[in-house]
């Protein structure tokens, strides 16, 4: 008798869609949770956000590097930098030498 009961009472359920839509919709957001599907969807939109931030500052990085590339090319900036960090002279430039006491 109980089966009988059961069986009404599933049918009655199953007679109306919202009831059985809504059923539907917790067994699948329970299923998805419980599969991890929805920790590794998370985990991929996390590391997507982190790969075009990476994409991003290395594009800024090369646009930089192509404007020293450019200056490097510069004769004018050759020789700043020559004179500047190797202590070199010009060809017209006086040079000044201080002997240590």
């Amino acid at each position: 008798m109980s089966y009988s009961r059961f069986a009404v009472g599933l049918r009655r359920l199953l007679n109306h869609p919202g009831r059985v839509a809504f059923i539907c919709m917790i067994i699948f957001g329970v299923s998805i949770v419980l599969n991890g599907n929805l920790w590794r969807l998370w985990g991929l939109h996390r590391d997507f956000d982190r790969i075009t931030t990476e994409i991003s500052d290395s594009k800024k990085a090369t646009l930089d590097l192509e404007v020293q590339l450019k200056q490097a090319k510069d004769p004018a900036f050759i020789e700043r930098q020559a004179r500047d960090k190797l202590d070199l002279a010009g060809e017209h430039d006086l040079v000044f030498v201080f002997p240590e006491q």
